[in-house]
């Protein structure tokens, strides 16, 4: 079983179950849809501590996404959120919706982390999971 850990922001949403979706970089094996994953924080500092278990969860879906600074863009290159600045209230909704699931107030917020986190445009995949 893949473990996966969380920011301590992010850990007491993944315990209350109310997260059960993440966004993460690149990584050199996509996890794929099946695949069963224990999520986790640190109890102290990375790789000095125990590791806490936060939920253990079966993945539903693994989607390769680019977070620019106006919107999400689903590969392989459909803009679903803004498309030459023309905002439409389904775009804004489905916008807000993934960021309210992954643990932020709002969009401006979870873009605003993307941007000081990892610069953008911000290239991984959205993991969407479900408890065991």
């Amino acid at each position: 079983m893949r473990v996966r850990t969380f920011k301590p922001q992010f850990a007491p949403l993944v315990a209350a179950g109310t997260k059960r979706q993440t966004i993460r970089p690149m990584p050199k094996r996509l996890p794929k849809a099946g695949d069963q994953e224990s999520w986790r924080e640190w109890t102290g500092r990375p790789y000095n501590r125990a590791q806490r278990e936060l939920a253990q969860v079966v993945l539903m879906d693994v989607e390769v996404i680019r977070i620019h600074r106006d919107g999400i863009e689903t590969c392989p290159g459909t803009l679903r959120v803004c498309f030459f600045g023309e905002w439409t209230p389904a775009r804004r909704l489905w916008l807000e919706t993934v960021a309210k699931l992954d643990g932020f107030k709002n969009w401006e917020q979870m873009r605003d982390w993307f941007r000081a986190e990892y610069e953008l445009p911000f290239e991984g995949i959205l993991i969407t999971a479900k408890n065991l």
